[in-house]
């Protein structure tokens, strides 16, 4: 990781864990500081943190830390700070329910659209997933096969969720897991849309029964 993509990280998992950045604004020099780094690219690294809604900067005002309505987010880095700061458990439940909203009727979009391209990718990541020798190989797997079902759906706002739909994913190798994403896939080129949204739903309970 480059000093400026330190920098980034550590900034906003300050901010989210609410210990920088309240109670007043923003001294980059502070941030040169304690970093070692460089009024560029200290300034590099605020630019970032803006472009996620994480900080704003206005003309002889300064820069302060916004507050958690105004993140990006979608953003992965704001996922991944989130899920390892103080409201992990909050952050992570608001995924899951996004993926109870989306992927039942991204698989019913699917069994419709039928994309080949991406039935391509969800087949071969369901392959990967059936051979993966560990649980890191069986997760990215996982990952390109949600992705793919988001992607599939043939609507790009849907698409586009991928990320926090994945962001969501910590599933673990077995064989009713397996089954579960075997089923969604068997809807899905069947163009069989009710079952592909149920298989789905099935998934989900399937993946997270506390749901």
């Amino acid at each position: 990781m480059t000093r400026h993509a330190r920098i980034v990280d550590e900034l906003g998992r300050l901010i989210v864990a609410g210990t920088f950045g309240t109670g007043g604004p923003i001294v980059p020099e502070d941030i040169g500081r304690r970093f070692s780094a460089s009024r560029t690219v200290v300034r590099e690294a605020l630019r970032v943190l803006e472009s996620k809604g994480m900080v704003a900067a206005r003309p002889r005002v300064g820069t302060w830390a916004r507050t958690p309505e105004h993140w990006d987010a979608i953003d992965p880095d704001v996922i991944a700070w989130r899920v390892a700061g103080p409201e992990c458990g909050k952050q992570l439940a608001e995924l899951l329910e996004l993926r109870q909203a989306i992927e039942p009727q991204a698989a019913r979009m699917a069994a419709w659209h039928r994309r080949p391209d991406e039935l391509a990718v969800l087949v071969a990541a369901y392959g990967l997933m059936a051979d993966a020798a560990d649980v890191q190989t069986f997760r990215e797997a996982d990952r390109a096969f949600h992705a793919a079902l988001l992607r599939a759906s043939g609507n790009t706002l849907i698409a586009r969720l991928h990320i926090p739909v994945v962001a969501a994913l910590e599933e673990v190798p077995g064989d009713e897991v397996l089954v579960a994403h075997s089923r969604v896939v068997a809807m899905v080129l069947g163009k069989n849309a009710d079952g592909a949204e149920s298989a789905a739903r099935r998934l989900l309970e399937t993946t997270h029964p506390v749901l």
